[in-house]
């Protein structure tokens, strides 16, 4: 037979499967639990070559020989239909765990990194097609596919049931990550030298062609790893090696004493930000009446802010995620204003009073700096506003609409005061306030 042609070496810097994450996390399990299935996967690597019959688990190193599988590819510069056969998929066994995390808290999840330095996929193939809608594409013979750094991440839900106080995974499901793809292929156009239009082509039959592969054994591997780790887990009792202590730290409001504490730092750092009180801007007002200037504007009483209702603390893999509720009642507003109305001008001084307004804010943090990024911070009530004018005299027919002006003027204000500043403040907050605490 001729010699092989080198059909291809793409690196995939931006592929859609995914790049290599930058290192792996030691140890890998970021619980007992954990611990326990990552000993267990290490102690199975020998019954990759053999299979567990009882599991009903096939050989997986190597893994084949895969049936015919179809791959179309249909661009403007390129049609081709081919298939791939007898393949057989290689080095399985020579997998690195990476991270194995089970989290038992509000979010229920299992997620699991797999390392391969070597991903290798080999067969036969068979090819017919167009490229630019001219030159012939053919060819059969051997094949072979190498994906350097490769690895899984894998993702599932965890049942948790009470009464046998065991778990199990559900709807496992893998995506393949990788820094580089090279692909040869026996015999192509014939054994000929075509290396110009074959290279023109290459980009878009490998990722094509390894795609169809990785889809046939994805949902194989994925079964294959939930009834091996469920194998693990119906032999453990969950609350044996995770302490009821440990469980409570993973249920709902289980945050509600740190933020108390964070809540407690938080007032000082606002009074010495300067904001409590917080200076609010100038305003002019047409309120369709006559016109107002509002000037020396302040805010008083943020520095109350406190916890409101249930706070949670869930880990995720890497993230720690702050799910809380805050809120603070009776804000003061004032403002001193001149007021133009029908040729008159007179000089108020307008007091507002806001109910109370609620905020709900996530906040994640790694578990390596544990520096706190917002997620979401929403202002989830806004309560009733009142203000009061002293000073309009010959203008007191204005109150009602200067009033609404102000109200909306005020919600405006505090809004962004909110959204931003003590959206900071909070967030420094937490960064002095130690997440370590739920490492």
């Amino acid at each position: 037979m001729a010699a092989l042609i080198p059909f291809l070496l793409v690196t995939l810097a931006s592929s859609a499967l995914g790049q290599v994450p930058e290192g792996c996390i030691d140890p890998p399990g970021n619980n007992a639990v954990a611990d326990i299935i990552v000993q267990a996967l290490e102690a199975a690597r020998p019954l990759l070559v053999t299979g567990i019959p009882a599991l009903g688990i096939p050989p997986l190193d190597p893994f084949g020989p895969l049936p015919k599988i179809p791959f179309r590819v249909d661009t403007s510069g390129l049609w081709l239909e081919g298939m791939v056969n007898d393949t057989y998929v290689r080095n399985i066994a020579e997998f690195v765990t990476c991270s194995v995390n089970l989290t038992f808290g509000i979010a229920q999840k299992f997620d699991s990194e797999f390392r391969l330095q070597n991903f290798h996929m080999d067969g036969f193939y068979d090819v017919d097609g167009l490229a630019l809608s001219l030159f012939p594409i053919f060819g059969n013979g051997g094949y072979r596919i190498d994906v350097y750094d490769s690895g899984f991440k894998g993702g599932a839900k965890i049942n948790y049931n009470p009464l046998t106080d065991h778990a199990s995974l559900k709807d496992l499901s893998l995506d393949i990550f990788f820094a580089s793809l090279e692909l040869e292929m026996e015999c192509i156009l014939g054994c000929g030298d075509m290396s110009d239009l074959i290279n023109g082509a290459a980009s878009e039959i490998a990722p094509v062609m390894f795609n169809a592969i990785w889809d046939y054994i994805s949902p194989i591997l994925s079964g294959a790893l939930q009834d091996g780790i469920n194998d693990i887990l119906k032999n453990i009792s969950i609350s044996d090696i995770i302490t009821p202590e440990e469980r409570r730290q993973l249920e709902l409001g289980n945050a509600n004493d740190y933020l108390d504490l964070v809540m407690a730092n938080l007032g000082p750092l606002m009074e010495a930000g300067g904001l409590d009180p917080a200076p609010l801007p100038a305003a002019n007002l047409d309120f369709g009446m006559g016109v107002a200037d509002l000037y020396n504007g302040q805010l008083t009483g943020l520095s109350t802010l406190h916890r409101d209702g249930t706070c949670t603390l869930d880990r995720v893999a890497d993230w720690l995620f702050l799910y809380a509720n805050v809120a603070v009642e009776n804000l003061g507003v004032h403002y001193t204003g001149r007021v133009v109305s029908s040729g008159k001008t007179v000089v108020v001084e307008v007091d507002a009073t806001v109910s109370s307004v609620a905020l709900y804010f996530v906040a994640r943090a790694d578990v390596y700096s544990l520096q706190a990024d917002m997620d979401q911070f929403i202002i989830s009530e806004f309560g009733k506003i009142d203000v009061r004018i002293d000073g309009l005299g010959p203008l007191d027919y204005l109150v009602s609409p200067l009033a609404e002006a102000v109200a909306n003027l005020v919600r405006d204000d505090v809004s962004e005061l909110l959204e931003t500043k003590v959206k900071q403040a909070i967030q420094d907050a937490l960064n002095e306030t130690p997440w370590s605490m739920f490492e």
